[in-house]
């Protein structure tokens, strides 16, 4: 996990340092900027999780040196098996096993080509790839977005970075407006399109020089992956929208038992090739479902595995069961050491700023999430670990939330309609979310192997008919995953009621909080006039500033 900046767009050198500064939580390894004679400039925060050597420091540079690659991500086992080998003997690689190289010599290999062959790769990922002899510059995004990425492009100049803050920074951008009618925050992806927006999932966009005018830069942007309506024969997907559709769609049933063995085993094979690593593993361990199932998959491969779960003091006694009795449970019945997380709710005040500045959002329903991340993150870090698995996106596969309950589940279409559309959202709201507070807090990888792409596409083949246990009629949500695993996890673990994550670690409190939180949220990023952030970032990272290498190509 990494953190990216570039472009053209920026004014100088001093802009572009401020803008990776900004960013280095993402990555303390290695910290380089590429500075070219036409204003172009790529660069890159290292955090070192895959061949931890020197030479797999970025921006990684091609043998010939038309290429270089800003990447930010992982890629899994099944990515080395299928290209590693054959990628290895046609070039020249500098590493004996780092990603970083294999995506670049593979980019490079299928640049004719780039939608299928992004369609083929398996990982989570952002990446700009630039080519300095044609001055093209590709920027990609995994097929479901786990990874935060933004881009800028106005008056045919364009920059990128991983987090809003890197251009925000940088440029000295704008990235969140009031918007006058309902006085709420509007981020400018929704308002301006002349500003700061994201780089979608399953998306490719290639800014090239303009035929037309000189020093302008032209934006193609193609979309590799979608969930759609009928079937795709290039992603081998198929996801009815029309009720017609859907309704021959839902009648193929294979049985319960099908469903729940072809779930479980893709899973299981989802996790073991994210277990990928040259750094120590853990998890997170938060006491739901889907957190207690991950973890389960990892204590079977590793009997020494960490757990980690937090906790707010309630100020009041609850008889309600939350998640740390729940994570208690896990990690008896596991065999495994869990970590307890016990802060108060001054702790939580004190951190709502940095919750704030780390998720880039003023919803309540992200911040109080966020701020308990942060906490974990800084534990994480503490013992030592680079990487954390977590259970986010089986809620969105199996469209598991309250008010989808209350509004959809009587309609099967509507069911199926909703989670598609909650796995399409996922990447400007939860996934970012997590991933930003875990970076923030600890410089921590997040991996989600529910967001597999076999996991999903076998997900959303499941019938309407087994959403709960009752066939539409029960109270148990996720029906097909907690029944893959009755048997092997207590009846305790595998059917508790589901809970979110602010309530069961108790910050949905901060609900109440949400004037706090806006009026937090305008100093840091509308009116900009709040410098504690910034004296925190200098105060944490000041220091790495001046080890920041800058190099400068062509001259």
């Amino acid at each position: 996990m990494c953190g990216i900046i570039g472009g053209n767009n920026f004014t100088d050198e001093s802009a572009v340092t401020n803008g990776l500064q900004s960013m280095m939580h993402r990555g303390t390894d290695g910290n380089v900027i590429f500075s070219f004679e036409n204003n172009m400039y790529i660069s890159h925060n290292r955090l070192s999780i895959q061949d931890l050597s020197e030479e797999a420091n970025q921006p990684m540079i091609s043998e010939d040196g038309k290429f270089y690659l800003a990447f930010n991500g992982e890629l899994w086992k099944p990515s080395f098996k299928k290209h590693w080998d054959r990628l290895f003997k046609k070039y020249n690689f500098k590493t004996k096993r780092s990603d970083s190289e294999l995506l670049l010599y593979y980019l490079i290999d299928n640049l004719d080509n780039l939608q299928s062959a992004l369609n083929d790769l398996d990982g989570m990922f952002c990446f700009a790839l630039y080519d300095v002899q044609e001055d093209i510059t590709y920027l990609g995004r995994d097929f479901i977005g786990r990874l935060p990425f933004y881009y800028n492009y106005e008056n045919g100049l364009f920059s990128f970075s991983s987090e809003v803050k890197g251009l925000t920074i940088g440029l000295n951008k704008p990235y969140y407006k009031i918007d006058v009618k309902s006085k709420k925050y509007k981020s400018s992806e929704y308002k301006d399109k002349e500003t700061i927006h994201p780089v979608l999932p399953g998306t490719l966009i290639k800014f090239s020089p303009s035929a037309v005018e000189k020093g302008s830069y032209t934006k193609d942007e193609i979309r590799w992956f979608d969930f759609k309506p009928e079937y795709d024969f290039v992603n081998k997907s198929y996801y009815p929208r029309k009720t017609e559709e859907f309704e021959h769609y839902d009648l193929k049933d294979m049985g319960i038992e099908y469903y729940t063995k072809g779930f479980r085993d893709r899973l299981e094979k989802a996790v073991d090739d994210e277990t990928i690593s040259d750094v120590p593993i853990c998890t997170i361990l938060s006491g739901g479902i889907d957190s207690t199932i991950i973890t389960y998959l990892l204590s079977k491969k590793y009997p020494d595995m960490e757990a980690f779960v937090v906790n707010v003091n309630p100020t009041r006694k609850s008889k309600l069961k939350d998640d740390l009795y729940y994570a208690r449970l896990a990690a008896k019945e596991f065999g495994i050491k869990l970590h307890e997380v016990n802060v108060d709710r001054e702790d939580i005040d004190r951190a709502l700023k940095e919750s704030i500045w780390a998720s880039e959002t003023h919803k309540w329903t992200q911040v109080s999430p966020a701020v308990a991340q942060l906490f974990l993150s800084w534990e994480i870090r503490d013992k030592g670990f680079k990487v954390v698995f977590g259970g986010e996106g089986a809620d969105e596969i199996f469209a598991s939330y309250g008010d989808v309950k209350r509004f959809c589940w009587h309609e099967p279409i509507w069911w199926h309609q909703k989670r598609v559309n909650l796995l399409n959202g996922l990447h400007k709201s939860n996934l970012v979310r997590t991933n930003k507070s875990m970076m923030y807090g600890g410089k921590v990888e997040l991996r989600t192997p529910f967001l597999n792409k076999e996991v999903i596409d076998f997900g959303l083949r499941i019938p309407t008919k087994y959403r709960d246990e009752n066939k539409g009629n029960g109270s148990i949500m996720k029906y097909v995953l907690r029944k893959a695993f009755e048997g092997d996890i207590s009846d305790e673990l595998v059917w508790r009621p589901k809970k979110t994550f602010q309530v069961g670690c108790h910050t949905d409190y901060l609900k109440k909080e949400q004037d706090k939180i806006d009026n937090l949220f305008e100093k840091l990023f509308i009116s900009r006039n709040d410098d504690a952030i910034y004296e925190y970032m200098s105060k944490q990272f000041g220091h790495i500033k001046t080890r920041i290498k800058i190099e400068k190509i062509g001259e």
